[in-house]
Protein backbone atom coordinates (compact mmCIF):
# COMPACT_ATOMS: atom_id res chain seq x y z
CA UNK A 1 0.00 0.00 0.00
CA UNK A 2 1.92 3.39 -1.08
CA UNK A 3 2.34 5.60 1.80
CA UNK A 4 -0.31 8.27 2.11
CA UNK A 5 1.09 12.25 1.03
CA UNK A 6 0.30 13.61 4.94
CA UNK A 7 2.64 10.77 6.18
CA UNK A 8 5.26 11.93 3.72
CA UNK A 9 4.40 15.59 4.58
CA UNK A 10 5.01 14.06 8.71
CA UNK A 11 8.24 12.26 7.51
CA UNK A 12 11.46 14.47 8.24
CA UNK A 13 14.01 12.33 8.45
CA UNK A 14 14.72 13.04 4.57
CA UNK A 15 15.46 16.64 5.09
CA UNK A 16 18.89 16.03 5.99
CA UNK A 17 21.92 15.96 3.99
CA UNK A 18 22.37 12.37 2.36
CA UNK A 19 25.67 12.88 2.31
CA UNK A 20 26.96 11.10 -1.05
CA UNK A 21 24.45 12.59 -2.31
CA UNK A 22 21.72 10.05 -2.95
CA UNK A 23 17.97 10.32 -1.58
CA UNK A 24 16.81 7.33 -0.66
CA UNK A 25 13.46 6.04 -1.85
CA UNK A 26 10.32 5.55 -0.12
CA UNK A 27 8.32 2.47 0.21
CA UNK A 28 5.95 0.38 3.01
CA UNK A 29 8.56 -2.04 4.48
CA UNK A 30 7.80 -5.44 3.73
CA UNK A 31 5.90 -7.66 6.96
CA UNK A 32 8.29 -10.28 8.22
CA UNK A 33 7.66 -13.59 7.77
CA UNK A 34 5.95 -15.39 10.74
CA UNK A 35 7.58 -17.96 13.21
CA UNK A 36 5.31 -21.18 12.71
CA UNK A 37 7.73 -23.53 13.80
CA UNK A 38 11.10 -24.19 14.75
CA UNK A 39 11.80 -25.02 10.78
CA UNK A 40 9.98 -21.69 10.12
CA UNK A 41 12.66 -20.07 12.26
CA UNK A 42 15.30 -22.05 10.88
CA UNK A 43 14.33 -20.86 7.06
CA UNK A 44 14.08 -17.42 8.46
CA UNK A 45 17.67 -17.64 10.49
CA UNK A 46 20.93 -17.12 8.64
CA UNK A 47 23.31 -14.73 8.24
CA UNK A 48 24.44 -15.53 11.42
CA UNK A 49 25.08 -19.17 11.00
CA UNK A 50 27.58 -17.52 8.13
CA UNK A 51 29.09 -15.30 10.50
CA UNK A 52 29.24 -18.49 13.04
CA UNK A 53 30.88 -20.63 10.46
CA UNK A 54 33.65 -17.53 9.98
CA UNK A 55 34.18 -17.27 13.35
CA UNK A 56 35.57 -20.48 14.46
CA UNK A 57 38.45 -20.86 12.56
CA UNK A 58 40.08 -17.62 13.97
CA UNK A 59 40.07 -16.97 17.18
CA UNK A 60 38.27 -20.35 18.37
CA UNK A 61 40.46 -23.17 16.99
CA UNK A 62 43.97 -21.10 16.07
CA UNK A 63 44.61 -18.17 18.41
CA UNK A 64 41.98 -19.23 21.58
CA UNK A 65 43.95 -23.10 21.93
CA UNK A 66 47.23 -21.46 21.73
CA UNK A 67 46.55 -18.79 24.27
CA UNK A 68 45.08 -20.84 26.85
CA UNK A 69 47.57 -23.80 26.76
CA UNK A 70 49.96 -21.03 27.25
CA UNK A 71 47.97 -18.83 30.05
CA UNK A 72 45.16 -20.78 31.07
CA UNK A 73 41.15 -20.84 30.68
CA UNK A 74 41.01 -17.74 33.02
CA UNK A 75 41.33 -15.42 29.65
CA UNK A 76 38.24 -16.56 28.65
CA UNK A 77 37.19 -13.79 29.86
CA UNK A 78 37.82 -11.96 26.97
CA UNK A 79 35.55 -13.94 24.78
CA UNK A 80 32.83 -13.35 27.25
CA UNK A 81 33.35 -9.41 26.92
CA UNK A 82 34.16 -9.55 23.17
CA UNK A 83 31.33 -11.99 22.33
CA UNK A 84 28.79 -9.57 24.22
CA UNK A 85 30.22 -6.19 23.07
CA UNK A 86 30.26 -7.46 19.10
CA UNK A 87 26.77 -9.07 19.22
CA UNK A 88 25.20 -5.25 20.39
CA UNK A 89 27.15 -3.50 17.26
CA UNK A 90 25.88 -6.33 15.07
CA UNK A 91 22.89 -5.14 16.15
CA UNK A 92 22.93 -1.73 15.69
CA UNK A 93 24.49 -2.10 12.04
CA UNK A 94 21.89 -4.32 11.17
CA UNK A 95 18.93 -1.53 12.29
CA UNK A 96 20.74 0.70 9.83
CA UNK A 97 20.01 -1.83 7.10
CA UNK A 98 16.87 -3.11 7.76
CA UNK A 99 15.70 0.37 7.88
CA UNK A 100 16.97 1.42 4.77
CA UNK A 101 18.05 -1.95 2.84
CA UNK A 102 21.88 -0.92 2.83
CA UNK A 103 24.61 -2.51 4.24
CA UNK A 104 26.54 -0.27 6.99
CA UNK A 105 29.84 0.09 4.47
CA UNK A 106 27.46 1.57 2.13
CA UNK A 107 25.89 3.15 4.75
CA UNK A 108 28.92 4.90 5.83
CA UNK A 109 30.10 6.32 2.46
CA UNK A 110 26.58 8.85 3.12
CA UNK A 111 28.74 10.48 5.86
CA UNK A 112 31.42 13.23 5.29
CA UNK A 113 33.93 13.35 3.61
CA UNK A 114 32.03 11.45 1.33
CA UNK A 115 32.37 7.96 -0.43
CA UNK A 116 35.90 8.97 -1.73
CA UNK A 117 37.28 8.43 1.41
CA UNK A 118 34.96 5.87 3.18
CA UNK A 119 35.21 3.58 0.24
CA UNK A 120 38.63 3.26 -0.07
CA UNK A 121 39.35 3.18 3.56
CA UNK A 122 36.90 0.40 4.59
CA UNK A 123 38.38 -1.59 0.96
CA UNK A 124 41.98 -0.89 1.76
CA UNK A 125 41.14 -2.75 5.74
CA UNK A 126 39.45 -5.35 4.53
CA UNK A 127 42.09 -6.34 2.36
CA UNK A 128 44.91 -5.82 5.11
CA UNK A 129 42.65 -7.58 7.69
CA UNK A 130 40.66 -10.48 5.67
CA UNK A 131 42.51 -10.85 2.63
CA UNK A 132 45.38 -12.28 3.82
CA UNK A 133 44.63 -16.48 3.29
CA UNK A 134 45.96 -17.14 7.12
CA UNK A 135 42.46 -19.33 7.21
CA UNK A 136 43.22 -21.75 3.70
CA UNK A 137 47.02 -22.07 5.12
CA UNK A 138 45.55 -23.15 7.96
CA UNK A 139 43.27 -25.73 7.50
CA UNK A 140 45.39 -26.60 4.66
CA UNK A 141 47.88 -28.18 7.84
CA UNK A 142 45.00 -30.60 8.58
CA UNK A 143 44.81 -32.39 4.68
CA UNK A 144 48.69 -32.20 4.82
CA UNK A 145 48.69 -33.69 8.15
CA UNK A 146 46.23 -36.55 6.93
CA UNK A 147 49.01 -36.96 3.95
CA UNK A 148 52.29 -36.92 5.64
CA UNK A 149 50.77 -39.01 8.78
CA UNK A 150 52.39 -36.35 11.02
CA UNK A 151 51.94 -32.47 12.13
CA UNK A 152 53.70 -31.11 9.36
CA UNK A 153 56.69 -28.78 10.41
CA UNK A 154 58.74 -25.90 8.81
CA UNK A 155 60.51 -28.21 6.10
CA UNK A 156 56.94 -29.65 5.36
CA UNK A 157 55.77 -26.03 3.80
CA UNK A 158 55.65 -26.63 0.67
CA UNK A 159 53.26 -29.57 1.08
CA UNK A 160 50.61 -27.07 3.29
CA UNK A 161 50.78 -24.41 0.14
CA UNK A 162 49.79 -26.82 -2.25
CA UNK A 163 46.74 -28.02 0.34
CA UNK A 164 46.60 -24.39 0.81
CA UNK A 165 45.55 -23.36 -3.04
CA UNK A 166 43.45 -26.23 -3.11
CA UNK A 167 41.44 -24.78 -0.32
CA UNK A 168 41.30 -21.31 -1.52
CA UNK A 169 40.47 -22.01 -5.09
CA UNK A 170 37.62 -24.55 -3.75
CA UNK A 171 35.90 -21.63 -1.70
CA UNK A 172 35.77 -19.36 -4.95
CA UNK A 173 34.39 -22.28 -6.73
CA UNK A 174 31.28 -22.37 -3.75
CA UNK A 175 30.95 -18.77 -4.07
CA UNK A 176 30.05 -19.25 -7.77
CA UNK A 177 27.33 -21.27 -7.16
CA UNK A 178 23.35 -21.69 -6.78
CA UNK A 179 20.61 -18.68 -6.98
CA UNK A 180 22.21 -16.17 -4.63
CA UNK A 181 25.99 -16.86 -3.17
CA UNK A 182 24.24 -15.45 0.68
CA UNK A 183 21.94 -18.49 0.22
CA UNK A 184 24.92 -20.80 -1.08
CA UNK A 185 26.90 -19.89 2.03
CA UNK A 186 23.76 -20.51 4.64
CA UNK A 187 23.53 -23.88 3.37
CA UNK A 188 26.98 -24.97 3.72
CA UNK A 189 27.45 -23.09 7.18
CA UNK A 190 24.34 -25.16 8.50
CA UNK A 191 25.74 -28.50 7.03
CA UNK A 192 29.40 -27.72 8.70
CA UNK A 193 28.31 -26.09 11.86
CA UNK A 194 26.30 -28.87 12.76
CA UNK A 195 29.14 -31.06 11.81
CA UNK A 196 31.32 -29.60 14.03
CA UNK A 197 29.67 -28.61 17.33
CA UNK A 198 28.07 -32.29 17.20
CA UNK A 199 31.69 -33.61 16.82
CA UNK A 200 33.64 -30.95 19.22
CA UNK A 201 31.06 -32.00 21.83
CA UNK A 202 31.67 -35.55 21.63
CA UNK A 203 35.13 -35.18 21.44
CA UNK A 204 35.12 -33.14 24.77
CA UNK A 205 32.56 -35.43 26.84
CA UNK A 206 34.59 -38.35 25.85
CA UNK A 207 38.34 -36.59 26.61
CA UNK A 208 38.41 -33.94 28.74
CA UNK A 209 38.70 -34.16 32.58
CA UNK A 210 35.19 -32.70 34.68
CA UNK A 211 37.86 -30.41 36.06
CA UNK A 212 38.78 -28.01 32.82
CA UNK A 213 35.20 -27.85 32.02
CA UNK A 214 34.68 -26.45 35.59
CA UNK A 215 37.96 -24.14 34.92
CA UNK A 216 36.47 -23.68 31.46
CA UNK A 217 33.67 -22.00 33.26
CA UNK A 218 35.11 -19.95 35.52
CA UNK A 219 37.15 -18.24 32.73
CA UNK A 220 34.42 -16.52 31.26
CA UNK A 221 33.80 -14.92 34.23
CA UNK A 222 37.17 -13.95 35.21
CA UNK A 223 37.16 -10.21 33.97
CA UNK A 224 39.90 -8.51 33.77
CA UNK A 225 42.97 -11.32 34.32
CA UNK A 226 46.02 -10.34 32.58
CA UNK A 227 48.75 -13.01 32.80
CA UNK A 228 52.13 -11.66 33.71
CA UNK A 229 54.70 -11.68 30.75
CA UNK A 230 51.25 -12.73 28.33
CA UNK A 231 51.82 -12.20 24.41
CA UNK A 232 50.23 -8.89 23.42
CA UNK A 233 50.38 -9.38 20.03
CA UNK A 234 48.17 -12.73 20.55
CA UNK A 235 46.10 -11.42 23.37
CA UNK A 236 44.84 -8.35 21.12
CA UNK A 237 44.28 -10.40 18.24
CA UNK A 238 41.96 -13.16 20.71
CA UNK A 239 39.96 -10.01 21.50
CA UNK A 240 39.86 -9.04 18.15
CA UNK A 241 38.69 -12.50 16.87
CA UNK A 242 36.61 -14.02 19.57
CA UNK A 243 33.32 -14.09 18.12
CA UNK A 244 33.92 -13.08 14.77
CA UNK A 245 35.51 -9.77 14.08
CA UNK A 246 36.01 -6.05 12.57
CA UNK A 247 34.86 -6.17 9.19
CA UNK A 248 33.39 -9.32 9.08
CA UNK A 249 31.07 -8.12 11.52
CA UNK A 250 30.03 -5.14 8.60
CA UNK A 251 29.20 -8.19 6.64
CA UNK A 252 27.06 -9.40 8.57
CA UNK A 253 24.95 -6.47 7.25
CA UNK A 254 25.51 -7.58 3.49
CA UNK A 255 24.07 -10.91 3.98
CA UNK A 256 20.73 -9.41 6.01
CA UNK A 257 20.50 -7.64 3.01
CA UNK A 258 20.62 -10.24 0.57
CA UNK A 259 18.69 -12.72 2.99
CA UNK A 260 15.70 -9.83 2.60
CA UNK A 261 15.69 -8.90 5.73
CA UNK A 262 13.17 -5.24 5.90
CA UNK A 263 14.29 -2.78 3.44
CA UNK A 264 16.57 -5.23 2.41
CA UNK A 265 13.59 -7.21 -0.11
CA UNK A 266 13.23 -3.93 -1.74
CA UNK A 267 16.55 -3.94 -2.55
CA UNK A 268 18.00 -6.66 -4.38
CA UNK A 269 21.06 -9.32 -4.08
CA UNK A 270 23.48 -10.73 -5.52
CA UNK A 271 23.39 -13.68 -7.68
CA UNK A 272 25.65 -16.37 -7.84
CA UNK A 273 27.50 -16.77 -11.36
CA UNK A 274 26.16 -20.77 -11.88
CA UNK A 275 22.60 -21.30 -11.16
CA UNK A 276 22.04 -17.18 -10.53
CA UNK A 277 20.08 -15.16 -13.02
CA UNK A 278 20.79 -11.19 -13.42
CA UNK A 279 19.40 -9.18 -10.55
CA UNK A 280 18.44 -5.53 -10.00
CA UNK A 281 20.29 -4.14 -7.43
CA UNK A 282 19.35 -0.76 -6.59
CA UNK A 283 22.76 1.51 -6.34
CA UNK A 284 20.90 3.59 -2.91
CA UNK A 285 18.54 2.48 -0.03
CA UNK A 286 14.90 2.14 0.52
CA UNK A 287 13.16 3.49 3.52
CA UNK A 288 9.98 3.55 5.00
CA UNK A 289 7.83 6.42 7.07
CA UNK A 290 7.02 5.34 10.43
CA UNK A 291 3.03 4.81 9.79
CA UNK A 292 1.51 2.28 12.26
CA UNK A 293 1.87 -0.78 9.69
CA UNK A 294 5.06 0.04 9.31
CA UNK A 295 6.20 0.56 13.11
CA UNK A 296 4.92 -3.08 13.61
CA UNK A 297 6.68 -4.82 10.70
CA UNK A 298 9.75 -3.01 11.59
CA UNK A 299 9.30 -4.55 15.50
CA UNK A 300 8.82 -8.08 13.81
CA UNK A 301 11.91 -7.76 11.78
CA UNK A 302 13.86 -6.79 14.66
CA UNK A 303 12.74 -9.36 16.93
CA UNK A 304 13.98 -11.83 13.88
CA UNK A 305 17.05 -10.34 14.23
CA UNK A 306 17.39 -10.25 17.76
CA UNK A 307 17.09 -14.26 17.55
CA UNK A 308 19.26 -14.21 15.35
CA UNK A 309 21.89 -12.53 16.81
CA UNK A 310 21.41 -13.31 20.40
CA UNK A 311 20.92 -17.41 19.82
CA UNK A 312 23.17 -18.12 17.08
CA UNK A 313 25.73 -15.76 16.94
CA UNK A 314 25.94 -14.97 20.83
CA UNK A 315 25.50 -18.42 21.80
CA UNK A 316 27.40 -19.86 19.07
CA UNK A 317 30.12 -18.04 19.58
CA UNK A 318 30.91 -18.58 23.07
CA UNK A 319 30.14 -22.50 22.83
CA UNK A 320 32.55 -21.91 19.67
CA UNK A 321 35.11 -20.79 21.94
CA UNK A 322 34.45 -23.14 24.74
CA UNK A 323 34.62 -26.35 22.95
CA UNK A 324 38.14 -25.98 21.25
CA UNK A 325 39.51 -24.47 24.35
CA UNK A 326 39.19 -27.13 26.51
CA UNK A 327 40.01 -29.82 24.13
CA UNK A 328 43.46 -28.16 24.28
CA UNK A 329 44.17 -27.33 27.89
CA UNK A 330 42.51 -30.71 28.43
CA UNK A 331 44.76 -32.66 26.18
CA UNK A 332 48.13 -30.73 25.31
CA UNK A 333 50.69 -30.11 27.84
CA UNK A 334 50.36 -26.70 29.88
CA UNK A 335 52.63 -23.69 28.29
CA UNK A 336 53.22 -25.69 24.92
CA UNK A 337 53.79 -23.50 22.42
CA UNK A 338 52.14 -24.77 19.43
CA UNK A 339 53.99 -25.09 16.48
CA UNK A 340 53.47 -22.32 13.52
CA UNK A 341 53.02 -24.44 10.53
CA UNK A 342 50.80 -27.40 12.06
CA UNK A 343 48.99 -25.41 14.98
CA UNK A 344 45.71 -26.69 13.59
CA UNK A 345 46.28 -29.92 13.36
CA UNK A 346 47.99 -30.55 16.77
CA UNK A 347 45.22 -32.04 18.97
CA UNK A 348 45.52 -35.06 16.51
CA UNK A 349 47.94 -36.33 17.80
CA UNK A 350 46.97 -36.39 21.26
CA UNK A 351 43.64 -37.70 20.33
CA UNK A 352 45.95 -41.04 18.10
CA UNK A 353 47.36 -41.72 21.94
CA UNK A 354 43.56 -41.79 23.48
CA UNK A 355 41.75 -43.19 20.30
CA UNK A 356 44.60 -44.76 17.22
CA UNK A 357 44.36 -44.01 13.91
CA UNK A 358 40.13 -43.16 14.18
CA UNK A 359 40.94 -40.50 16.48
CA UNK A 360 44.07 -38.93 14.67
CA UNK A 361 41.58 -38.58 11.72
CA UNK A 362 38.52 -37.02 13.55
CA UNK A 363 40.49 -34.61 15.09
CA UNK A 364 41.74 -33.24 11.78
CA UNK A 365 38.88 -33.96 10.19
CA UNK A 366 37.21 -30.93 12.48
CA UNK A 367 39.71 -29.12 12.51
CA UNK A 368 39.70 -29.11 8.51
CA UNK A 369 36.06 -28.36 8.35
CA UNK A 370 36.20 -25.54 11.54
CA UNK A 371 38.87 -23.61 9.40
CA UNK A 372 37.24 -24.11 6.09
CA UNK A 373 34.55 -22.58 6.90
CA UNK A 374 36.43 -19.69 7.74
CA UNK A 375 38.05 -19.57 4.54
CA UNK A 376 34.93 -19.72 2.83
CA UNK A 377 33.25 -16.98 4.52
CA UNK A 378 36.51 -14.33 4.19
CA UNK A 379 36.32 -15.67 -0.05
CA UNK A 380 33.33 -13.99 0.40
CA UNK A 381 32.87 -11.02 2.70
CA UNK A 382 35.61 -9.30 1.26
CA UNK A 383 34.62 -8.97 -2.17
CA UNK A 384 30.97 -8.02 -1.07
CA UNK A 385 31.47 -5.29 0.78
CA UNK A 386 33.76 -3.81 -1.74
CA UNK A 387 31.22 -4.46 -4.44
CA UNK A 388 28.41 -3.21 -2.73
CA UNK A 389 30.60 -0.40 -1.81
CA UNK A 390 31.78 0.45 -5.75
CA UNK A 391 27.90 -0.26 -7.04
CA UNK A 392 26.37 2.44 -4.49
CA UNK A 393 29.28 5.01 -5.41
CA UNK A 394 30.13 4.73 -9.47
CA UNK A 395 27.84 4.99 -12.30
CA UNK A 396 30.38 4.13 -14.58
CA UNK A 397 30.80 1.02 -13.01
CA UNK A 398 27.24 0.07 -13.36
CA UNK A 399 27.29 1.67 -16.65
CA UNK A 400 30.46 -0.78 -17.40
CA UNK A 401 29.16 -4.32 -15.72
CA UNK A 402 25.46 -3.70 -17.77
CA UNK A 403 23.61 -3.03 -14.70
CA UNK A 404 24.75 -6.72 -13.61
CA UNK A 405 26.39 -6.76 -10.19
CA UNK A 406 27.49 -10.34 -11.00
CA UNK A 407 29.79 -9.27 -13.25
CA UNK A 408 31.53 -6.76 -10.32
CA UNK A 409 31.02 -9.23 -7.71
CA UNK A 410 33.36 -11.88 -9.86
CA UNK A 411 35.99 -9.52 -11.61
CA UNK A 412 36.72 -8.32 -7.89
CA UNK A 413 36.65 -12.17 -6.87
CA UNK A 414 39.44 -12.83 -9.09
CA UNK A 415 41.49 -10.52 -8.20
CA UNK A 416 41.19 -11.20 -4.36
CA UNK A 417 42.05 -14.96 -5.56
CA UNK A 418 45.46 -13.37 -7.56
CA UNK A 419 46.18 -11.08 -4.07
CA UNK A 420 45.14 -14.40 -1.39
CA UNK A 421 47.25 -16.74 -3.77
CA UNK A 422 50.61 -14.32 -3.98
CA UNK A 423 50.93 -14.28 0.17
CA UNK A 424 51.08 -17.97 0.67
CA UNK A 425 54.50 -18.36 0.89
CA UNK A 426 54.89 -14.89 2.30
CA UNK A 427 54.26 -15.79 6.19
CA UNK A 428 52.96 -18.41 8.70
CA UNK A 429 49.39 -19.20 9.47
CA UNK A 430 49.19 -18.27 12.71
CA UNK A 431 50.72 -14.96 12.26
CA UNK A 432 49.00 -14.04 9.56
CA UNK A 433 45.54 -14.87 11.41
CA UNK A 434 46.89 -12.74 14.54
CA UNK A 435 47.77 -9.64 12.36
CA UNK A 436 44.20 -9.74 11.23
CA UNK A 437 42.82 -9.89 14.59
CA UNK A 438 44.47 -6.96 15.74
CA UNK A 439 43.28 -4.71 12.75
CA UNK A 440 39.97 -5.81 13.03
CA UNK A 441 40.05 -4.16 16.65
CA UNK A 442 40.96 -1.13 15.02
CA UNK A 443 37.76 -1.73 12.71
CA UNK A 444 35.22 -2.20 15.89
CA UNK A 445 36.01 0.58 17.65
CA UNK A 446 35.65 2.41 14.35
CA UNK A 447 32.55 1.07 13.34
CA UNK A 448 30.84 1.49 16.99
CA UNK A 449 31.44 5.04 16.80
CA UNK A 450 30.50 5.74 13.50
CA UNK A 451 27.27 3.55 13.64
CA UNK A 452 25.87 5.64 16.54
CA UNK A 453 26.64 8.30 14.03
CA UNK A 454 25.20 7.47 11.47
CA UNK A 455 22.06 5.70 12.77
CA UNK A 456 21.18 9.08 14.65
CA UNK A 457 21.50 11.06 11.47
CA UNK A 458 19.33 8.84 8.86
CA UNK A 459 16.94 7.01 11.49
CA UNK A 460 13.22 8.51 12.66
CA UNK A 461 12.88 8.40 16.08
CA UNK A 462 10.56 6.03 16.03
CA UNK A 463 12.93 3.49 14.52
CA UNK A 464 15.96 4.94 16.29
CA UNK A 465 18.50 2.77 19.32
CA UNK A 466 17.45 3.57 23.20
CA UNK A 467 20.27 5.24 24.50
CA UNK A 468 21.58 2.17 26.99
CA UNK A 469 22.56 0.67 23.37
CA UNK A 470 24.53 3.90 22.04
CA UNK A 471 26.12 2.86 25.56
CA UNK A 472 27.47 -0.39 25.37
CA UNK A 473 28.74 0.80 21.31
CA UNK A 474 30.77 3.44 22.94
CA UNK A 475 31.89 0.49 25.34
CA UNK A 476 32.56 -1.83 22.46
CA UNK A 477 34.79 0.94 20.62
CA UNK A 478 36.68 1.20 23.97
CA UNK A 479 37.33 -2.15 24.56
CA UNK A 480 38.47 -2.74 21.24
CA UNK A 481 40.47 -0.01 20.98
CA UNK A 482 42.38 -0.62 24.05
CA UNK A 483 43.56 -3.23 22.43
CA UNK A 484 44.75 -1.82 19.23
CA UNK A 485 46.41 0.54 20.97
CA UNK A 486 48.55 -2.17 22.89
CA UNK A 487 48.84 -3.86 19.78
CA UNK A 488 50.20 -0.75 18.18
CA UNK A 489 52.35 0.67 21.25
CA UNK A 490 53.87 -2.90 21.43
CA UNK A 491 54.93 -3.94 17.98
CA UNK A 492 55.72 -0.41 16.47
CA UNK A 493 57.17 1.33 19.49
CA UNK A 494 58.55 -1.53 21.29
CA UNK A 495 56.29 -0.10 24.54
CA UNK A 496 54.27 -2.53 26.61
CA UNK A 497 51.68 -0.49 28.70
CA UNK A 498 51.20 -2.98 31.17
Amino acid sequence: MAVAEKELQDFQSFKVDPGCGKDFGIEDMPKAPQIKNKKALLAILGPSIIALGGTLGSGEWLIGPAMFVKYGLALLWITTVSTFLQTFLNLEMSRYTIYTGEPITVGFMRLKPGAKFWGPLMSIIGFLERGLPGWALASATCLGAIQLGKIPEAGDKGTVIVWGVIVFLSCVFFTSIGKKVERTLEIANWVMMFVVFVGLGALAVIAVPGHVWGEGIKGFFQIGYIPKGVDIFMLSALAGYSAYGGFGNCAITNWYRDKGYGMGAKVGFIPSLIGGAQVNVSPVGKVCAPTEENKKSWKDWMKLLNYDQGIIFFGGAMLGMFLPAILAVGLIPAGSSLPQWGVAAYQANTFANLMGPFGWFIALFLGFWVLYSTALSNVDLVVRQITDMSWSSSKWIRNLAKDDIRKVYYALLIIFTIWGLSYMKISLPLTLVALGGNIANFTMMLCAFTTIYLNRKFLPKEFKAPVWREVILVACALFFGLFFILFFFNTFLGIRLF
